[in-house]
């Protein structure tokens, strides 16, 4: 007698079924799980961002047809919701590495202009790419955006896959303002791309070589933002200091007082720029841990502050200026003349990395000087029939 068959056919087809079933399953998971390996490592051994189609085929140029202009390259504005306080600079590639200190430094958005040329773009557009890659704070934070000469053809530019654990061999020789030839550096075609782009109800506009106070952001959101409304007329201002260029920059206001290598921004160049702040008033106030207006201030040429404002009524800043001198002073003169009152915050500041010195500047800076003054000038005619009504003049 043949023994019976325990195990019946339709139930080991079933039992075959699950059982690839289970396997697709769970090789799906596998392939899950090393997905999400690769993306806890940020991509650190190969590039998902190569140069975007709107950066080859740029067509979109400024106020005055001589740059190219091209926001958010990478397209991660798109990532963000509307902001409460977001920073806006500008740089050229040499200075692309501040954005490391300033990401990790600052809690918010950062919008960022970078202006390249000739030879230079292609370091530019690799070290932007390498910083998006392989520091997750700045693909969290930074909108990226690009300017350059409508005369730069960048179509034939090499592509280089970003390797986060070698370092780059692609250099730049490239100075600010040393650019040669007729190319002058367009501060505030930059500043108005990185301001326009973001979406942000106030903007702290500031150099890229410089880091707010810890927990500037957070504090501003706290204790003034609710009380602030978007068509408010006030430069909350930040004093601004400078220290060495390798030392530790503070970052609270006791740090700040104690450190004897912090000096006021400009002491060595353009004291009476900045001297308006009134530091030795700032330094002695009440001490507070909500952040608040100190004190008010009468706003006079040449004093340029930095400061948060509200975006929505802000004067855009004039393209014309280019290279050095009125670059910034002519947007605070126009605030001024529009009816802006500057407040001074009690524990909020800026530091410059490095000290300012004479020497420091561009050989030819003086000629750029004087065509920007002859500039001002008219800037501030114009303004007489832009505010007809204003009892305020620079």
């Amino acid at each position: 007698m043949r023994p019976r068959c325990l195990v019946s056919i339709p139930n080991v087809i079933l039992f075959l079924l699950v059982s690839v079933i289970m396997l697709q399953i769970f090789h799906v998971y596998l392939m899950q799980h090393q997905e999400d390996i690769q993306n806890e490592r940020h991509h650190r051994t190969s590039s998902r961002y190569r140069i975007s189609p709107e950066v080859r085929n740029a067509y979109r140029t400024d106020s005055s047809g001589y740059y190219f202009i091209v926001q958010d390259i990478f397209g991660s504005g798109k990532q963000h919701a509307p902001a409460d306080l977001a920073i806006v600079t500008h740089t050229t590639s040499n200075h692309l590495q501040n954005l490391l200190h300033l990401s990790r430094r600052w809690e918010g958005l950062i919008s960022v202009s970078v202006f390249t040329h000739g030879q230079d773009v292609e370091f530019a557009l690799h070290l932007s790419q390498r910083l998006y890659e392989c520091y997750k704070e700045i693909e969290q934070k930074v909108i990226f955006h690009l300017v350059f000469p409508v005369s730069c053809n960048i179509t034939n530019i090499p592509y280089h896959q970003v390797n986060c654990d070698v370092e780059d061999t692609i250099k730049s020789s490239n100075k600010n303002f040393e650019l040669g030839g007729k190319l002058r550096y367009p501060h505030n075609v930059l500043r108005n791309l990185a301001l326009k782009t973001v979406e942000a109800r106030f903007i702290l506009a500031m150099d890229i070589d410089m880091l707010p106070s810890a927990n500037l952001f957070g504090t501003f959101q706290r204790n003034l933002i609710s009380s602030i409304t978007s068509s408010n007329q006030t430069a909350y201002i930040l004093p601004v200091f400078e220290t060495g260029e390798n030392y530790n920059i503070p970052s609270t206001k006791d740090e700040l007082l104690q450190d004897k290598n912090i000096q006021p921004f400009y002491a060595n160049v353009c004291q009476k720029c900045q001297y308006i702040t009134d530091y030795d008033r700032w330094k002695h106030l009440g001490k507070s841990e909500a952040l608040d207006v100190a004190y008010d201030l009468q706003w006079t040429h040449p004093y340029e502050p930095f400061y948060i404002a509200s975006k929505s009524s802000l004067p855009l800043y004039d393209e014309r200026f280019k290279q050095y001198g009125f670059n910034r002073v002519s947007q605070i003169c126009e605030m001024h003349v529009a009816g802006y009152k500057f407040s001074v915050l009690n524990n909020a500041f800026l530091v410059h990395k490095g000290y300012k010195n004479k020497s420091g500047f561009y050989w030819d800076k003086e000629k750029d000087h004087l065509k920007n003054r002859a500039l001002y000038k008219i800037f501030k005619e114009e303004l007489k029939s832009k505010y007809p009504n204003s009892q305020r003049h620079c």
